[in-house]
């Protein structure tokens, strides 16, 4: 506690001089632009006339406009700067947490990785890309959302493609008259404290420099919890003529994880949640994560464009991902690296849009000491195609395919096309969609004494349906029910062993240990189904949001007698959200305050994570999770160039419960304060 008010005191020290020289704009509610030349309305051209840095220097001989990254043909807006500056989060599954259509799997710490259920998509049928670069793990397909550098971020596109649910993010273009220097602090007690620093400067009216260093720290609250990670970031951006622009992205991830593998416990229901008294099923277990991202990325826009929108990126790009995990019964480990080249195109003629993308990445095994990975080099071609053509005012027909290519002889492919009906301020969003996904190199490939892939495994087939139902009284104030049907065929899951790992119980296969069913397999047929109401109401002073989740795996519509591999019983959610809004002590400072909730009213059971595969799957043999809610009080405060965001966790725990689970035998953590602290810095 001394510490929190020594860490408390400085920060205060140091932020308040700041008050005296900070040169935000304070007369715009949504206006903490980090600098007044930074781009943040998107809709509009700006053309800016700046000063050089080196008044020596000779000036360009073209005005530099503002660079806009084109979005995702059919995505939809679903994070901007705009709102992430007034919020913090320990990693993204916890922002996804809150909106509709999600039901998180976290494991009571952030920067593990956590997943989340995204309407009717599983963790495994999910994507991350960095603008045209595919950032999943190349081995076992899992997404690890602690990669996004979130403090960054411009804005961040969702999109249904049917067989897989895609997130695409950009991250903020800066143009500067001054250096300009940010620093961002947020800590609460164990070991959870996270330290940002970033400086950027515009080297001439054409150049930017970026780097960025984040020190990342969570965990230590139960026993074998704690992460240590680091992010380091830099980039080079230069306008090399109006219609050019030339950017070098370089991110680093390192994260060492405990790895309890769980907690010994019996019933859920009566767990204790003291934390003195646990037990971790694995106490020394251990993983280690490095990911790195070298990229060289040349955009384009039109010469004679009325908009600052490009319409063509390519991108030379080298990545490595590598995992090594250490517990008692075995350590596993993979190093891949892999060179691509990604390319993507807009073309519009009159109501017509279209978009098309072709990228190809090689991947090089690294056979190690400890490899789990059997399998020799391969490469890995990716293309697809999108169109949208509006008919009218009232009809918009948009449609989209892809197709993979593996040279281990594997192919995937998918196809989908819907509508978007508008009557006045009511809309109707029906699609279906029919894909095979490839299984991964991990499904095929692993080897290890507890899991083995299994080389003869079919693709996932996949037919989808969905439809959505949105009133929109204003931009901002909306209504709606969405629903999703999906048929999985030939699904890829292992049988889970939820006991402690017992050398005495595997077999011997070729010299290698083998557990019983711990070979990948194709199950029968079941479908993922998923109904989900929301509304949205966003005032002056006031917003208000919610949204009920109702998830279920049900019969294929293909078998509709046979038995699913997993249960189907039905999760069901509720979520909550009020907020005031405003100016207070003469509008010296902009706050935004107010409650978040979210109430599981039944029993259900989670999907099964694997430490030693960092994968999640539905087939499960965990218990079910006990009635649970949670209430976080949150409070975003604006002094000038200083953004404070208090909130106070599970505000309910030893109130209407002991605490809860998202993932079994992962006790959440327990009611904690987070301060958090952005300011910033100019010349």
């Amino acid at each position: 506690m001394r510490y929190l008010l020594f860490t408390y005191g400085v920060i205060i020290c140091l932020g308040l001089p700041m008050l005296a020289v900070g040169q935000i704009d304070n007369t715009t509610i949504d206006s903490v632009r980090i600098d007044t030349t930074v781009l943040a309305d998107t809709s509009a051209v700006q053309t800016i006339d700046y000063d050089a840095p080196d008044q020596k220097s000779e000036k360009p001989s073209f005005t530099v406009v503002p660079w806009m990254f084109h979005a995702p043909l059919g995505a939809h807006v679903t994070a901007s700067d705009s709102t992430l500056r007034w919020q913090n989060w320990p990693d993204w599954t916890y922002k996804l947490n809150r909106e509709p259509g999600i039901i998180s799997y976290r494991m009571g710490t952030s920067l593990r990785s956590n997943a989340v259920q995204r309407f009717a998509h599983e963790p495994r049928h999910q994507q991350l890309y960095w603008e045209g670069i595919n950032i999943n793990d190349p081995v076992s397909g899992n997404l690890n959302w602690s990669l996004i550098p979130q403090h960054k971020i411009d804005r961040v596109f969702g999109q249904d493609l049917g067989t897989q649910y895609r997130t695409t993010y950009y991250l903020r273009q800066y143009y500067l008259n001054k250096p300009l220097s940010r620093l961002l602090y947020s800590e609460s007690k164990f070991t959870n404290r996270d330290l940002e620093f970033e400086v950027s400067h515009n080297l001439s009216q054409q150049t930017n420099v970026e780097l960025s260093y984040w020190d990342r720290r969570s965990g230590g609250e139960y026993p074998n919890s704690e992460v240590i990670g680091r992010q380091i970031f830099a980039k080079v951006s230069h306008h090399l003529d109006p219609q050019h622009l030339l950017k070098v992205n370089y991110v680093n991830n390192k994260l060492d994880i405990g790895r309890p593998f769980g907690y010994l416990m019996g019933d859920l229901r009566t767990f204790n949640f003291d934390r003195f008294q646990a037990q971790a099923n694995q106490s020394s277990g251990q993983s280690a994560e490095v990911n790195n991202l070298f990229a060289i990325n040349l955009y384009r826009r039109n010469e004679n464009a009325t908009d600052s929108t490009d319409n063509f990126h390519v991108g030379l790009y080298q990545r490595s991902t590598e995992r090594t995990l250490q517990y008692s019964a075995d350590s596993t480990a993979y190093k891949v690296r892999s060179v691509g080249l990604t390319s993507r195109k807009w073309w519009s003629l009159g109501n017509l849009n279209t978009e098309g993308g072709l990228s190809y990445e090689y991947f090089f095994n690294k056979k190690l000491q400890n490899s789990s990975l059997d399998t020799d080099n391969w490469g890995l071609l990716n293309a697809e195609a999108k169109l949208s053509l509006d008919i009218g005012s009232l009809l918009t027909i948009h449609g989209n395919g892809g197709f993979q290519y593996r040279d281990d002889a594997f192919q995937g492919n998918r196809l989908s096309a819907g509508a978007d009906v508008t009557f006045g301020k009511l809309t109707l969003s029906p699609a279906l969609s029919v894909g095979s996904n490839m299984p991964t190199p991990q499904q095929l490939y692993w080897q290890s004494e507890s899991y083995a892939g299994n080389p003869t495994l079919s693709n996932e087939n996949i037919r989808e349906g969905r439809a959505e139902l949105k009133y929109a009284f204003t931009k901002d104030t909306h209504l709606g029910i969405r629903v999703q049907h999906k048929d999985i065929e030939n699904g890829i899951m292992f049988r889970p062993d939820t006991t402690l790992p017992n050398l005495d119980s595997y077999a011997i296969d070729n010299g290698i240990r083998i557990k019983p069913d711990s070979t990948f397999k194709n199950v029968d047929p079941y479908a993922s189904q998923s109904a989900t109401a929301f509304f949205s109401w966003d005032a002056t002073h006031f917003e208000f949001e919610g949204s009920a989740t109702l998830h279920q795996f049900t019969n294929s519509l293909s078998e509709p007698g046979s038995t699913i591999p997993m249960w189907d019983r039905q999760r069901i959610w509720f979520k909550g959200g009020a907020y005031w809004k405003g100016y207070l002590f003469g509008r010296a400072t902009y706050v935004k305050a107010g409650l978040s909730g979210i109430m599981s009213p039944s029993r259900y059971q989670a999907d099964h994570y694997s430490p030693e595969l960092d994968y999640w799957q539905s087939v499960s043999g965990d218990q079910e999770l006990p009635i649970f809610n949670r209430l976080d009080v949150d409070i975003s405060a604006r002094l000038r160039s200083i953004v404070f965001v208090l909130r106070w966790q599970n505000v309910l725990d030893d109130v209407s419960q002991l605490g809860y689970f998202e993932t079994a035998q992962y006790p959440m953590s327990q009611r904690k304060f987070i301060f958090s602290v952005r300011a910033l810095f100019r010349n």
